[in-house]
């Protein structure tokens, strides 16, 4: 229909004599534009924006979805909670400019949310927005949620759980999960962390639903795109944006982000959860467990030290996200990802927002990709794309027997890079010097007892 209506307006053009002037070739460009946006059609192509918490992916969301008649879909494991706008960062009513918004604000508190489950809103989400000739546009910040668009997950049949599995599942019980995960498959517990709980969990909900090991369906896994997928990854240099993030947090707290902190505890506290509650679903805000030493009234606790968690915590976790998108999602989409540079936000039209659209643009229309993948200053932040894969020995678990976990119990390291890394670092150095001093000290108590044993 489109390109029907653009060759008679072609052919038209063409007869236009020049006494008819620019008047008349100026309307004909507004009438194509207009057009353009009218019919524009997404077919099978998605938009993503990765990036870490605070350096404006909401933002550009709204200005891509404003140009080229998308729509938000959120990937944002804590957005998909109800209520508590604030402390999940969900992007303001009012600065959406009627933009709709999927997967969020939908999930109770007392809910697990789960992987495969925004696998299946996800999709439904985009076979709508494209059943109405719109762009879905993917942005959040819990970029694993992102593999379902290649295909990394594990077909096969599933089967409902029975009740023994169910209370091993859910019991709350990180322990239990991990020690039963081990004895189904012990190859792919060695991959993850005993604390890592939810995705441990996750790894055992799926022995269960499919009967078959995790290791075993992983290794059938592909990583082909299941749509035509732009990727864009707005960046920021650390500095800037970790004062960025520390401004956040004040402003956050200052406009009823502690409100929602105090409302979530009386949930906490009327549902007579405990602390190891903040390991899964709404608690695992950064906030909730960073207050709860202060809002459980303990002794030496200012208001101001738990501020200052909060922003050490979310620091730490723009880290991680950084982290993951070099190591997983670079290498996965082969270094097919344009960078954005947000570092100086005086620069967001210029360095941000122009660029994405002129990007977008060609993506949209199908022509030709010009524009490098990224700024030259940021270029060698793509090299992790030539990342090789990962040896079955860097999976390797090793316990340290020297330095405990906060738990109290032999400190866990995933992969013998790292292993290495911990012999070499000043914490393992100086809990084995204490342990030497330690064992001397008791041979030295050793010898005394000898001593006066003999002497009696």
């Amino acid at each position: 229909m489109t390109s029907f209506l653009f060759s008679k307006l072609e052919k038209s053009k063409k007869n236009w004599n020049y006494r008819e002037g620019l008047i008349k070739i100026n309307s004909w460009t507004m009438l194509r534009k207009l057009l353009n946006r009218l019919f524009m059609t997404s077919g099978n192509k998605v938009i993503v924006i990765a990036g870490t918490t605070g350096v404006g992916k909401s933002q550009l969301s709204i200005e891509l979805a404003s140009r080229f008649n998308g729509e938000v879909i959120n990937s944002d494991s804590m957005q998909v909670y109800k209520k508590i706008p604030i402390i999940t960062n969900k992007h303001p009513l009012e600065e959406r400019n009627r933009i709709s918004h999927h997967v969020m604000n939908h999930v109770d508190w007392t809910e697990e949310y789960y992987l495969h489950r925004f696998e299946k809103e996800c999709f439904a989400a985009i076979d709508d927005i494209h059943s109405r000739g719109k762009t879905p546009i993917i942005v959040g910040g819990t970029h694993y949620y992102l593999q379902v668009l290649l295909n990394k997950h594990m077909t096969s049949e599933k089967r409902a759980l029975t009740d023994e599995q169910k209370n091993i599942l859910f019991s709350n019980n990180p322990e239990m999960v991990y020690k039963t995960l081990k004895d189904h498959d012990p190859v792919i517990a060695s991959k993850f962390h005993p604390n890592d709980t939810r995705r441990v969990q996750r790894m055992l909900e799926i022995y269960y639903e499919t009967g078959k090991r995790p290791s075993e369906l992983y290794s059938k896994q592909s990583t082909q795109l299941r749509y035509d997928t732009l990727f864009l990854w707005l960046h920021s240099d650390y500095q800037p944006l970790e004062s960025r993030l520390d401004e956040r947090v004040d402003n956050m707290l200052g406009s009823g982000g502690l409100e929602e902190i105090e409302e979530l505890y009386r949930f906490y506290k009327d549902n007579k959860y405990s602390l190891t509650q903040c390991e899964n679903g709404v608690w695992q805000v950064i906030g909730f467990k960073e207050f709860l030493p202060w809002l459980e009234k303990e002794q030496n606790i200012t208001l101001e030290q738990c501020t200052e968690r909060m922003k050490i915590r979310t620091r730490q976790y723009a880290k991680k996200q950084v982290k993951w998108i070099k190591k997983m999602l670079v290498p996965d989409v082969k270094g097919n990802i344009y960078m954005l540079d947000a570092s100086d936000l005086t620069q967001w039209n210029l360095l941000v927002a122009d660029r994405a659209k002129k990007i977008t643009e060609e993506f949209i229309h199908d022509r030709e990709m010009t524009y490098d993948f990224a700024p030259e200053r940021l270029k060698t932040l793509l090299v992790s794309r030539d990342i090789p894969v990962r040896k079955p020995d860097d999976w390797k678990q090793f316990s340290c027997s020297i330095c405990l976990d906060q738990k109290g119990k032999n400190l866990i390291i995933i992969g013998e890079k790292n292993w290495n890394i911990h012999l070499r670092s000043k914490r393992h150095k100086s809990n084995l010097t204490k342990g030497l001093r330690k064992l001397q000290f008791e041979k030295w108590k050793a010898d005394q007892r000898e001593k006066h044993v003999i002497c009696d």
